[in-house]
């Protein structure tokens, strides 16, 4: 009987050891996966928080007051096609003027393809989002756009990625969507 509890209890203590090493695996060379971790990034008096793995990036926008993005994905061009910029509109009008202008131009535009406009909260404030598609360069991108006023100032966090990926990264778009301090 004592042998027979003996050997359950190394079979027990084998099974939990083994459960160990495959739910926490040996890293080699300390690696560590930097996707998993995340880390506080501030520029221009904004701050959010990102995938560890993430960087901060240039934008073409002048607009653009922080930009990061995900450096595992770049276009045929070399550049980042996973992003979040961060653009400030100064001495704007309304929140609900400045939204509807933009997307009823891009509406005009063959080019971009609105998927959804409406009234969304930001950190207990009301917010507007629009998503949308575009085609540039022979590659569709998703856009998720989220638009706050804060008193004269409008913000709006964009983020892309190509249209094919963007349903994998929402999490993380939202992830940092919702670190945002302005």
């Amino acid at each position: 009987m004592k042998k027979i509890i003996g050997i359950g209890l190394i079979l027990i203590l084998l099974i939990v050891g083994v459960s160990f090493f495959i739910n926490n695996p040996i890293k080699n060379n300390n690696e560590v996966d930097l996707s998993q971790q995340s880390v506080d990034y501030s520029e221009n008096g904004i701050s959010l928080s990102m995938p560890g793995d993430w960087v901060s990036a240039k934008s073409n926008s002048n607009e653009t007051v922080l930009a990061v993005a995900d450096p595992d994905y770049k276009d045929s061009a070399g550049f980042n096609s996973v992003n979040v910029n961060i653009e400030k509109k100064s001495n704007a009008r309304s929140l609900q003027s400045e939204f509807t202008s933009n997307y009823n131009t891009l509406a005009r535009n063959s080019d971009f393809n609105i998927l959804y406009m409406g009234n969304v909260s930001f950190n207990g404030e009301a917010a507007m989002e629009a998503d949308y598609t575009s085609l540039a360069n022979n590659q569709t991108k998703e856009h998720k756009a989220i638009w706050i006023q804060k008193g004269s100032d409008i913000y709006v966090i964009l983020c892309s990625a190509p249209e094919s990926e963007f349903d994998n990264l929402v999490g993380t778009f939202d992830f940092i969507i919702n670190s945002v301090q302005l």
